[in-house]
Order: structure tokens, then sequence, then C-alpha cells
């Protein structure tokens, strides 16, 4: 039902498809640029990313704000397989920042309570996670009032120049091969490895056909500039690299991302090797900065290694949990107060 809050029009319904995205994916942007991240995603990474959702039913998980007729903030609230073989129901939320404070973080969170009400128990999940940026304060003491549980700190990374990057060979018996644009087999294959090296990982989803299609459909995809290790055909380790937009500054960020080195292979040098490289490709190709993202708690010291090679933190994103739930039980959860 519309309502009035600061003297504004207030409207939440339902995602009415791509049509949305244009204006999501605004507001999005909007809310990494307040959080310090460079990352800036373009509506037809958007269209990519929901046309390959696994578990979506999207005009019931996902709702959309508009305040006066213009959409202003939206979230997503579906479930997830984990790689560890349990469930779990995600909520993304983005609220645009020139419209917090009047209420429109309590009527997404409540539509997210109420959809997990239903997801957890249909999807046998054993909890809910809300995404939050950091500097979004508002949401944050919003989730914290309702028995949210911060259980991870997650960081964006950049190389301000691609100045004195150290010379690192890659180390034997490891060998350097290109990956053609035009080999499918060969994408699957570091799709596959990527899953692999990650498995054992906080956070990570079980591989599914439609995430392929999206990996390899991602209009950033990239793997002439990706750097592949081999120990004879066994993939070893890998950095999928790819571009982002020129700045109006004339600078431009690369992304070295998906480091992944297989478990048998680590503590070899060969990640520090492969990210000096990757920042060598991508300064070749034209990019003048490097960023990444890392999970700061990630056990093998991922975090130390990005700040040696001289990577910065830039932003910050937090995981709240509500849970664990009780298996095969509706879970009772809180309602936020709407205005």
């Amino acid at each position: 039902m519309p309502s009035t809050a600061n003297h504004r029009s207030i409207v939440l319904r339902a995602y009415r498809g791509p049509e949305d995205h244009a204006a999501m994916s605004d507001v999005a942007n909007a809310v990494r640029a307040m959080n310090g991240d460079p990352e800036l995603r373009s509506v037809a990474d958007m269209d990519n990313y929901y046309a390959h959702l696994d578990h979506a039913d999207l005009p019931r998980d996902c709702a959309v704000v508009e305040a006066d007729g213009r959409v202003v903030a939206y979230a997503r609230t579906s479930w997830e397989e984990m790689a560890a073989g349990d469930r779990r129901v995600d909520t993304v939320l983005f609220v645009d920042p020139d419209v917090r404070g009047i209420g429109i973080e309590a009527r997404l969170v409540d539509h997210a309570l109420r959809r997990a009400e239903t997801l957890i128990p249909e999807a046998g999940a054993s909890a809910l996670m809300l995404f939050v940026s950091a500097r979004d304060t508002d949401l944050i003491r919003l989730a914290e009032g309702l028995g949210f549980t911060k259980v991870r700190r997650d960081a964006g990374l950049v190389r301000p120049t691609l100045d004195d990057i150290p010379d690192l060979p890659i180390p034997a018996p490891f060998e350097l091969r290109s990956i053609d644009p035009r080999d499918r087999a060969m994408h699957r294959r570091v799709f596959e490895a990527d899953a692999r090296a990650f498995a054992d990982s906080y956070g990570q989803s079980a591989p599914t056909e439609k995430q392929f299609e999206a990996f390899v459909g991602d209009p950033s995809f990239s793997p002439q500039l990706w750097r592949v290790a081999f120990d004879g055909d066994t993939i070893a380790g890998q950095i999928l690299n790819y571009l982002g937009e020129p700045e109006a500054d004339g600078s431009r960020i690369a992304w070295t991302e998906s480091i992944t080195v297989q478990p048998e292979y680590r503590r070899r040098g060969l990640a520090r090797a492969l990210l000096a490289e990757s920042l060598r490709t991508v300064r070749d190709a034209g990019a003048t900065k490097a960023g990444l993202g890392v999970d700061t708690q990630n056990p093998n010291q991922a975090l130390t290694l990005y700040e040696s090679l001289g990577f910065r933190i830039v932003s910050e994103s937090f995981e709240y949990q509500l849970g664990p739930f009780a298996s095969g039980s509706p879970p009772r959860l809180p309602r936020a107060a709407v205005p």
C-alpha cells in the first residue's frame, strides 16, 4: 500500500522483469560508489545474472521500491545450494543513499523476512543471510536490532598503480598456457577448477549448469586475459582477469579475480606468481590500476598476500546471519517495524 514518509510517496511492488534492470543497476551502483567500491556493473551484467539464477521465483523473491515514481531501492531473497551440502536463504538489498532514513530499509527487510519464512522450510535452509555494505549504518542498525549477527567481513582492494610489479617467475613444474576465447571445453574446465578450489571455502555455492552459462555469458568474459597454470594437463591455479570500463579521468581498472590454487599445489608460491603475472597482463592491456575482492577471514591468508603485492582496502561489506534454524520446522522470524 502506498504511504508517505518525509513527504515522499513510497510504493513497494513486485519485480517486473528486465525492464527494471536499468533502474536497479543505477541504485546498486550508487550504493557501491557510496561504499567506496570501484566496481560499477552494467545493465548487461544484471541481465546476464538475473537470467541465470538457479533457485529464484523473481516476482515473489524480488521487491522494488519507488519513491515519487522513481525506483530507489530493491531487495532479492532466494535460496542457495552450498558446496558443503547445506542450503541457506540469501538477501541482497540496495537502497539509494539519497533516500536513506525514511523507512525504506524496514520495508525491504520485512519483505525479506516474510519471504524467508516460506523459503526456509521449503528449501530445507539452515539460515538467513543478509549482505550489507559497511557504510550503510541504517541497515546495519536495523539488522542488529532484529537479532542478526555479523559473521563475515569482506573487502574490496585496489592497487592504485601498475608500477613496480615484482618479477616473480612461475615456479616449476608449472607452465602458463593461453586460453582460446572459442574453446568452450577449456572454459568448462576452468569453471570446474574454480569450483573445486573453492569447494571448502566459506559461503561457496554448489556449481550448476546455469552458473556456467552465466560465467561464459558475462559481458566481462575475457579468456585472453586469464592466467592459467598447468601441471602437465592438470589445471593447478588460475586468475580470471578482466577489464572495467574506461573512466572519465582516463584511468581504467582491471579485476584480478577468481584467484585459485588447487589444494594439492598450495604453499609453493604459485598464487603470488600468478598475481604478479596478471598485473603485467592487465597493464599491457591498458589498465592503470587493479582491483579484487577478498573474504578477510580466508584461512589461507589471502588478504596478507594481496596487501604484500600493493593492494589496499578501499571498501568493506558484512554478512549478517539469522539462525541456524532447526531442520523441517518453519521458523518464527522477527518483523521489521514498517513506518
